[in-house]
């Protein structure tokens, strides 16, 4: 299943257990293919690394405000994702910081996404945790 200009996200076994909101997140491209930061070094592009998602957030690639290139909303949305992804190829992955909701949260840095700049994880896990759609794939 594939979520367009989406955050997913997924639990984070055993952690999830103990804080219900601490998961593994990525975001997806307008194609809908994920883009995961994995370990250090490493944004997989395509699955996430515990499987399938279980929660998603659709967001709007007309509210993308970077000023990227682009002819489209969806074309400015995912040179966001490309250069969050590129972004992530240089840095280590750490349990604490920088990890996978860092990752997410740049991006929608990068895109300026809906006016906003400041994104952090404690906002993603917000966001995610009281907005976001659950399912089970």
């Amino acid at each position: 299943m594939r979520f367009p200009c989406s955050i997913v996200w997924q639990p984070f076994p055993p952690l999830t257990w103990i804080i219900p909101m601490i998961g593994h997140t990525g975001i997806c491209d307008s194609h809908g293919i994920v883009h995961d930061f994995q370990g250090p070094y490493y944004v997989e592009e395509g699955r996430m690394m515990l499987g399938k998602a279980t929660r998603y957030l659709p967001l709007d690639p007309n509210k993308v405000r970077s000023s990227v290139e682009g002819n489209t909303a969806e074309e400015r949305w995912d040179k966001c994702v490309d250069m969050g992804a590129d972004d992530f190829r240089k840095k280590i992955h750490c349990l604490i910081y920088p990890n996978c909701n860092h990752h997410v949260a740049h991006t929608l840095n990068l895109m300026k996404y809906d006016g906003w700049n400041n994104y952090e994880m404690l906002q993603l896990w917000y966001i995610i945790f009281f907005r976001a759609r659950s399912f089970l794939a």
